[in-house]
């Protein structure tokens, strides 16, 4: 069976991948536990994720079937250049995604400020590199934010780590 070219573009690939995601978190969001006497429960804020990212992945592969195809589909040499920056985002997301297994791994035993701290500077600098300075003084504040929000107004409890 032979698909039509339009099929086979890469954001309507996406599209298929990100719906099938969709359906598989949202189908795990209905196991959890429901709530009491008018509470959402544990599993609406998930399910309201599912339901936006499969609005958001049909909106993808609909666009992408009707869309004409572009010059890059049809200049060899702008084909070559996107393929190339294709491959260089694919080479940060699986540093990225090695990135966050290692920040799972080391984050009890680093704690919170640490770990997050190491976390946040190193996804910054992956993805943005044009001032450093600004760039660490983000990923500290968003270090900072975060450490108010769970520990001073929430009440969380956050591991110490090396710190404690």
């Amino acid at each position: 069976m032979h698909l039509p070219r339009k099929l086979l573009r890469g954001d309507a690939v996406i599209g298929v991948i990100l719906l099938a995601l969709a359906l598989w978190y949202g189908l795990e969001a209905q196991g959890f536990r429901p709530g009491r006497a008018g509470d959402p429960g544990a599993g609406m804020f998930p399910t309201l994720l599912a339901l936006l990212l499969g609005g958001l992945a049909l909106w993808l592969i609909v666009s992408a079937l009707i869309a004409p195809p572009g010059a890059e589909e049809t200049d060899p040499e702008r084909r070559a250049r996107q393929r190339a920056i294709a491959l260089a985002g694919f080479i940060r997301a699986a540093i990225a995604a090695a990135l966050s297994v290692a920040f799972v791994a080391l984050f009890e035993t680093l704690g919170y400020i640490i770990a997050t701290g190491l976390y946040a500077a190193a996804i910054s600098l992956l993805f943005r590199r044009d001032n450093l300075l600004i760039t660490l003084l983000a990923a500290a504040g968003a270090v900072g934010f975060l450490h108010l929000l769970f520990s001073v107004f929430l009440n969380a409890r956050l591991p110490m780590g090396l710190l404690g």
